[in-house]
């Protein structure tokens, strides 16, 4: 592995509120940044514009085919897609519902931890979400609590949110391995190797995000250090931080089984929903 620290997205919009309201015609609010575009509320729909230059027209025919799959109250509602111009050039906008209640990252920078009564409806929505994107060949690939919205601000309805670097499993790929897809923090040890990512991928960023809304902390590594990709290797191989005692025990169970550093213990979606609901 390289010596490339861990780094977060873009946290601010590429091109301003007047540009791309100007655009569409219609007033705007920035939700978020993300690596490749910025989603913005307009009326009562998400806009995700595609802000990078010559954005492979693959990588969307994947996006757009993996929204268009799947049908799941826990995973974001795709409405079409469109272009706008911006900057001088023809850009790829996707719409989406707009999840009233906002994400988990937001109640996460608030100091606003998971209730523990809440942990098992949470973690089972989440399970939920990656099952049905799984069960139509779509690995997400990039989990995390910023991606997660909360119905109606129900803690016990999120939704998963930005497939942009989803994976259609049954189709070739366009990522060149080694490499490393996703947020940083969020990786599994497969994908900080480089290696190509499978449904376990998803299943350890879910344990990883779930792990992070109940303590306010990161299972593995601590605030505000940057890692070399080796150094968060090391992390992850020593094994996450320890739940609160009063987590319930069905839930703690398959968080351990979700952040297991070896691939094939994570189980799947529907054997950890089995255990958290028996």
């Amino acid at each position: 592995m390289n010596e490339k620290s861990l780094s977060q997205t873009p946290a601010s919009p590429r091109f301003s509120a007047a540009e791309v309201a100007n655009c569409l015609g219609a007033p705007v609010t920035f939700l978020g940044s993300g690596a490749f575009g910025d989603t913005w509320k307009v009326g009562d729909e998400a806009l995700k514009v595609i802000c990078v230059d010559d954005y492979p027209q693959a990588r969307l025919a994947r996006e757009v085919e993996g929204l268009s799959r799947v049908s799941s109250p826990y995973v974001v509602a795709f409405h079409g897609l469109e272009e706008l111009i911006l900057g001088g050039q023809r850009r790829p906008a996707l719409r989406f519902e707009y999840i009233q209640g906002g994400d988990a990252e937001c109640r996460l920078n608030k100091g606003e931890l998971l209730p523990v009564e809440s942990v098992c409806g949470f973690l089972r929505g989440l399970l939920l979400g990656v099952q049905a994107l799984h069960k139509v060949g779509t690995i997400h690939r990039d989990v995390k609590p910023a991606n997660i919205a909360l119905r109606e601000g129900r803690w016990d309805r999120p939704v998963l949110l930005d497939l942009g670097l989803a994976k259609q499993m049954d189709a070739s790929t366009i990522t060149v391995y080694p490499g490393h897809i996703g947020t940083m923090p969020y990786m599994a040890p497969e994908q900080l190797e480089g290696r190509r990512a499978r449904k376990a991928v998803d299943l350890w960023a879910v344990g990883v995000s779930v792990r992070q809304m109940i303590t306010g902390r990161h299972p593995f590594y601590l605030p505000h250090e940057k890692y070399t990709l080796d150094e968060a290797f090391a992390k992850l191989a020593a094994g996450p931080e320890v739940l609160p005692t009063n987590c319930p025990d069905d839930a703690k169970e398959v968080l351990s089984r979700l952040t297991a550093f070896v691939e094939h213990e994570r189980g799947s979606s529907t054997s950890n929903l089995v255990r958290l609901t028996s």
